[in-house]
């Protein structure tokens, strides 16, 4: 065997994943976040590994870095949009400082997502926050996680509960309905991702390792008063030192009393005295049921990423609450061709995005879109913060206005 190039000595190659080197590369996926490769604990996660679309760089034959995009849709305000869903990037430490990220990302963004045409943004959750901003993406957003003491959790006195009711069900028959359920509420939400039958399968995928202490995951339905499932909740519970603990992965429901009664339901457990979930929404409801809002403790994190390839499509692929008119110089130092000039003429049945040689109304970097394409962020704030440039007096309020969404964006989905 010969002797291992040396990491500044070695000059890395790009290569496409193929079926043959699919292992081999998710075990450097794995280890760039200091895991351990199992194909079994990726389960039907492994077939969404798409090779033409993931790719990195070698040296020896040996993947010293990733990058990699899922196929998904994704709700906008109003309606949905192809995206590539960036997923497992990483570059092995005795490779960082080279610009192996750089390239890849400039690669996957003109040599995939640009090239195939289908999807006008990429969309990525990112492990560091730092990183991605220079490469265009902007914050378009963010979740919180909510937890406290059940006991605590008393609803106010005129929540209404509904005629419906919940029970625990197994996965198998959660799978069965849970889909459907969803798909009939997806498009109320900017910012969720479709799921196909491989996705279902590799969230509910749930080895015994992976668990850490916690119990399997669990399943809930909200049936409505005719007896229809219209609501869905999984969740886990763990024994602490200070009694059990209910993890809720994920709830959701189509009426606000399928939604108030599988709370109810959760924070009822007998032998539970603490709730978590993770990620909900910036608009969750349950901080306007309580009787205390005090009692929960609430945490702001950032979500996902979006990074606009094709200004007009992405922006033509939403609806928009006022009627806007306007010129957009849009700055994009990572992929310059798409900077420029761009006359928006939007309302609530959509838009049309033309290249234009005309006056701006105002100036604004690519990752600036990003951030309020979903309506999670205004323009107010990012004005505010001095990033853009207002030329024409009231344009900064016309598109606040214009790109706001009666519902904050939210994306349920890790990939």
């Amino acid at each position: 065997m010969s002797a291992r190039t040396a990491p500044h000595r070695a000059t890395p190659e790009l290569r496409t994943v193929t079926e043959e080197t699919r292992d081999a590369y998710l075990k450097a996926v794995s280890r760039g976040f200091h895991d351990t490769f199992s194909a079994e604990d990726w389960g039907p996660g492994i077939d969404q590994i798409e090779p033409e679309r993931n790719f990195g760089f070698t040296v020896d034959d040996r993947w010293v870095s990733s990058a990699g995009a899922c196929t998904r849709v994704m709700t906008t305000p109003g309606g949905s949009v192809p995206v590539a869903a960036v997923t497992v990037v990483t570059v092995a430490p005795g490779y960082r400082r080279r610009g192996l990220l750089t390239e890849m990302m400039r690669h996957q963004l003109t040599q995939d997502v640009i090239a195939r045409g289908t999807e006008p943004l990429a969309l990525l959750w990112a492990s560091e926050s730092l990183i991605y901003g220079r490469f265009g993406y902007g914050r378009a957003t963010s979740h919180l996680s909510v937890s406290g003491a059940t006991r605590d959790m008393t609803f106010l006195p005129g929540v209404d509960l509904g005629e419906g009711s919940v029970d625990e069900v197994t996965k198998d028959e959660a799978l069965t309905v849970a889909p459907g359920v969803r798909e009939s509420f997806l498009a109320d939400r900017p910012g969720a991702l479709n799921r196909t039958k491989l996705e279902w399968d590799s969230i509910a995928h749930d080895p015994e390792n992976r668990r850490r202490g916690a119990s399997e995951r669990r399943y809930l339905l909200h049936f409505a008063a005719d007896g229809t499932p219209d609501g869905y909740a999984a969740f886990r519970t763990k024994w602490t030192d200070d009694g059990g603990e209910v993890m809720i992965n994920e709830l959701d429901a189509a009426t606000p009393q399928g939604y108030a009664r599988l709370w109810r339901f959760l924070l009822d457990l007998d032998l539970i005295r603490k709730f978590r979930f993770h990620s909900v929404p910036t608009d969750e409801p349950l901080r306007q049921l309580v009787a205390d809002q005090r009692a929960i403790k609430t945490e702001l994190h950032d979500a996902t990423y979006a990074r606009l390839t094709d200004l007009p499509r992405a922006l033509a692929a939403r609806k928009y609450t006022a009627e806007l008119d306007l010129v957009l110089d849009v700055a994009d130092t990572f992929l310059p061709d798409l900077a420029g000039r761009y006359r928006v003429q939007a309302g609530p049945e959509g838009a049309e995005v033309t290249r234009t040689d005309a006056s701006a109304d105002l100036s604004l970097t690519v990752r600036d879109l990003g951030a309020i394409y979903l309506g999670g962020t205004p323009l107010t704030a990012l004005h505010r913060a001095g990033l853009i440039g207002e030329h024409t007096p009231g344009s900064v309020q016309a598109v606040t206005t214009a790109f706001s969404w009666p519902r904050a964006p939210h994306c349920p989905d890790d990939f």
